[in-house]
């Protein structure tokens, strides 16, 4: 091959390469402001991205380099457009981002550290006394389920609880995904329970909803074995856990039904609060109003059994959505959602806090620009230091 026909070959490799990186940037500026696609290759890479905008410094940084290199060569002038664009696109975003988050931040009375947004974080501390896992809460005819018991020694008289629910769309996750909150909470004085709940066969609605009140009785029923103060229990949940923290802190089990919670019912356990992780409020409007419809649809029908296409399953939708159950009794609710959340809409929590609004329940609500879904799993973000933050204060005004 002659010098001549590999400088050729070389220079049509850069032209593809160039207006590929073009066209991948073009996307994933699309789908980070429209919020769209998370099912996607592209939806799901725009969501790692705007997670860890570290990874955009170093796309842009890398987009900078060969940008220079291009000028230094003296190539065609449309090479360095689509570098200089590449490379401003990625720096852009990745600090609009930050500085967006750092503005609401402030906006709700919260200081954060700006750099530390930009890092590769999934826990900040190792701080817990004892971890007893796979603890059996409840014995079906095919499985044992499951919780892990996160003990702490910060105080050792009756201690608050936190019962941390895992997500994964319903029929995925695990309760040791949690484990970055879980030491948290632990580190601040709380025992934590982290539990799993049935994610297969038919009627998973049924089951899961079962199993999760089935793991409060349990915890009740243990509160001496771990000197728990069973008047400070709390209920966390992120995504799908959100949603089951939700209906689980609104609802009491009668036999096969799901009721309101009343402050004068028999119930055996009282919830303290509850804190909403992006966690869907009402599964019925989250089913036809959805920006990842590709992902979300099989999660649901696979969560109820089928599409909402008659009355009866529509009317299954509608007894596993929370806010069906809100009323003035409810338990005091803080909930996070980013704006660019491309599984669960604002919406979701928008109008869950209208009608804890409307029922005098004690809410907060909070909205985080530039934010995709699961944003907390960059453990330093700017939109989880805040929301650290806001929940550390939610939970001493409540306990």
């Amino acid at each position: 091959m002659t010098s001549t026909k590999f400088k050729s070959i070389l220079k049509i490799t850069g032209i593809i390469a160039s207006l590929l990186v073009l066209t991948g940037v073009l996307v994933l500026l699309w789908r980070s402001f429209f919020a769209s696609g998370y099912g996607t290759y592209s939806g799901q890479i725009s969501f790692y991205l705007f997670t860890f905008p570290v990874a955009l410094i170093i796309l842009g940084v890398a987009a900078l380099i060969i940008f220079v290199l291009l000028i230094w060569k003296k190539t065609a002038l449309y090479l360095k457009m689509i570098w200089s664009v590449s490379c401003i696109s990625f720096l852009g975003l990745a600090f609009l981002s930050g500085i967006q988050n750092q503005q609401y931040a402030g906006s709700i009375g919260i200081e954060t550290a700006f750099m530390d947004n930009y890092t590769f974080s999934f826990s900040d501390t190792d701080m817990y006394s004892d971890l007893e896992e796979d603890v059996v809460y409840k014995t079906t005819e095919d499985e044992d389920l499951l919780l892990d018991v996160w003990d702490t020694k910060v105080n050792d008289e009756q201690r608050p609880v936190i019962v941390n629910i895992h997500g994964g769309g319903w029929s995925g996750g695990d309760k040791s995904e949690v484990s970055s909150w879980s030491k948290w909470f632990n580190s601040k004085g709380y025992v934590v329970f982290n539990i799993e709940y049935s994610q297969n066969g038919p009627g998973m609605w049924q089951k899961q909803i079962s199993d999760t009140h089935a793991a409060l009785d349990w915890i009740v029923e243990h509160a001496d074995e771990y000197q728990l103060d069973v008047d400070r229990i709390n209920l966390i949940g992120s995504s799908a856990g959100g949603h089951l923290a939700l209906l689980t802190g609104y609802t009491e089990l009668r036999g096969n039904s799901l009721v309101p919670r009343e402050t004068d019912s028999d119930s055996t356990v009282e919830i303290n609060s509850i804190i909403n992780l992006y966690g869907p409020s009402d599964l019925l409007q989250l089913y036809d109003e959805n920006n990842s419809k590709e992902f979300v649809h099989p999660l649901l029908e696979q969560l109820l059994d089928e599409p909402p296409k008659t009355e009866e399953i529509k009317n299954h939708y509608q007894q596993m959505s929370p806010i069906q159950y809100v009323n003035e009794t409810s338990a005091p609710t803080i909930s996070f959602v980013g704006q660019k959340d491309k599984v669960v809409p604002e919406e979701q929590i928008e109008i869950l806090h209208e009608k804890l609004d409307e029922n005098k329940v004690d809410s907060q609500a909070y909205y985080f620009p530039l934010s995709d879904h699961s944003y907390d799993t960059n453990w330093e973000s700017i939109a989880n230091q805040a929301t650290k933050q806001k929940i550390e204060a939610f939970l001493n005004e409540y306990n």
